[in-house]
């Protein structure tokens, strides 16, 4: 198990499941199925008009089906939220490595969390839920519980595995790593649905916001050391 796979268990760092996890390999891809189809039904939709009657259409299976597995439409909503946020870590987890030093691992999550979060679906689903939580408040808090809080909390892990620092600094870092990665491109790319940063314009992001945080980083270590002689 990795480090992110351990973050995640840990009280106050872990996803609950609002699904009923199918038992067997056959249900659990149904499931994948069934909420990669409903999370384009709403992106096509909205979340409003996004009816249960549309998603079976698409995907199969029966209203008795999904209520007995997620209880509504909104529940149904949350777990495909939950399946896109598990989609950023099981990509970042194929290529996490402990033996990696925390430079190049500022790198590696950056380069695969910006990514991720600039895909089609990451950047429709954000519009989607802005327009959402208006309406429905406990859909905007637990995307930002599940999501945003979530995220600062596993990356502090991995590099408190890396790194002789306080967890308190660590997390700090960790939130402004993210926000700061998250700060030109995805906002540009949020709010105009035109822009589509190419490779280099990702890779100097990361490797911008990467440096800036190194060097807080190696300064908090020099401190470190002062304060020990």
């Amino acid at each position: 198990m990795s480090e992110i796979s351990r973050a995640r268990k840990k009280k106050g760092c872990y996803l609950k499941p609002i699904t009923k996890e199918a038992k067997t390999q056959r249900g659990r891809d149904r499931q994948k199925t069934l909420l990669d189809t409903a999370i384009n039904v709403f992106l096509e939709h909205g979340y409003e008009r996004a009816s249960l009657e549309k998603i079976i259409l698409s995907a199969g299976g029966s209203r008795s089906t999904i209520y007995s597995l997620y209880g509504s439409k909104r529940g149904l909503f949350l777990a495909c939220l939950k399946h896109l946020v598990d989609e950023v870590y099981y990509a970042y987890e194929d290529f996490y490595d402990e033996k990696r030093g925390w430079e190049e691992e500022l790198e590696v999550f950056g380069n695969i969390y910006l990514r991720s979060i600039l895909s089609d679906k990451a950047i429709g689903t954000s519009r989607l839920i802005f327009s959402v939580t208006a309406r429905e408040p406990e859909i905007g808090r637990w995307y930002y519980t599940e999501g945003a809080q979530l995220s600062y909390l596993c990356f502090a892990k991995v590099l408190e595995n890396k790194l002789p620092l306080d967890f308190n600094d660590l997390k700090e870092i960790s939130l402004h790593y993210i926000e700061m990665l998250k700060s030109d491109l995805y906002h540009h790319r949020l709010c105009d649905p035109h822009f589509i940063p190419n490779d280099a314009m990702i890779e100097n992001e990361v490797r911008l916001c990467s440096r800036i945080t190194a060097s807080y980083i190696r300064s908090l270590l020099n401190d470190c050391g002062s304060s020990r002689k």
